[in-house]
């Protein structure tokens, strides 16, 4: 795969997430009902509808502009407005374009709500664990010594935590844990790589002659530090962070896979695979896993190409 695809998988997923209310919700975009006109109730969650579906809005509203899909990612069959003969799950047909669940819950709807929170996670973690990182190795880089000598000793102690086990014990300590929770927790397991690239970076760059340069000048250490060594010595964190946002969805996969991630009925794509894992019972019901499978692979396999573009680019092993 190469990068520029790689990007265009990642651009479509972030589209996704970003407009997922207004491709699979329970409320439409905008509807005129009982003489009212309703504009965005899908976000503005007006009280005379709460208790309104899309489905039934559809057979009595004077226009309606619905959402692609006319689910929601919490609605189960019983608050879906519709009636059927046969029991969930239900296999993609024109109404649920990837199946159902076991409770009636659209796939599809689930899907793209789901890729906003594992997005959300995955930037997140990576973020946080990038500023960390970048932070503490550019000052055991930068001033050597004992601060070089005890940040080293950390990072090689953070690094030896096998990092699911730690993960399982921190998140399940936390019992219910939050969108938040789980980012931090995941992040204090990312740093060390950025951290010890930046460290490596600001060793090789502190004697060239730009840094003696600024030196010379008067200029603080400080600001040759923020101004002169950081912005040069960022290429293999970038690259880094690129592949860390496929790492960092698997690890949030897994989590929620085993029942610690984000708590239900919030939906994600480890949720999603936990919740096929539990209807394996049930004979044929392959829509299930592959659709959250197939996505959770996309985009790892997309940060990856996109990581070696980068990597390409910047010619970080040079």
């Amino acid at each position: 795969m190469s990068a520029r695809l790689g990007a265009a998988v990642i651009a479509l997923w972030v589209a996704l997430a970003l407009g997922a209310d207004l491709l699979a919700s329970d409320l439409p975009i905008a509807v005129r009902v009982d003489g009212r006109t309703y504009l965005a109730p899908l976000w503005t969650r007006p009280a005379a509808l709460q208790a309104e579906t899309q489905p039934g809005l559809r057979r009595r509203a004077e226009w309606m502009i619905g959402t692609l899909v006319e689910f929601g990612p919490r609605q189960t069959l019983a608050t879906t407005g519709t009636t059927r003969t046969d029991a969930p799950p239900f296999a993609p047909d024109a109404r649920h374009w990837l199946g159902s669940d076991d409770i009636g819950r659209d796939v599809f709807a689930r899907l793209v709500h789901g890729a906003r929170v594992t997005l959300l996670i995955a930037l997140g973690v990576v973020l946080l664990s990038s500023l960390l990182g970048v932070t503490l190795g550019a000052l055991a880089g930068w001033k050597g010594g004992v601060v070089d000598l005890l940040l080293s000793r950390a990072l090689e102690i953070a690094s030896t935590f096998p990092t699911i086990f730690f993960l399982i014990v921190v998140v399940a300590a936390l019992r219910t844990p939050s969108l938040t929770a789980v980012v931090l927790v995941l992040a204090l397991t990312r740093w060390p790589e950025p951290a010890r690239l930046m460290r490596a970076e600001v060793l090789r760059l502190k004697g060239l002659d730009f840094v003696l340069a600024a030196r010379a000048l008067g200029a603080s250490e400080a600001r040759i530090l923020v101004r002169h060594l950081v912005p040069n010595a960022l290429a293999p964190v970038i690259v880094s962070s690129t592949f860390a946002v496929g790492s960092a969805v698997l690890l949030e996969s897994a989590l929620s896979f085993l029942g610690l991630g984000v708590a239900p009925p919030t939906a994600s794509w480890g949720e999603l695979l936990q919740q096929a894992h539990r209807s394996l019972v049930t004979p044929g019901a392959w829509w299930l896993a592959l659709f959250p499978g197939l996505a959770i692979a996309s985009l790892v396999l997309a940060t990856q190409a996109v990581g070696k573009g980068l990597e390409r680019r910047f010619d970080v092993r040079r």
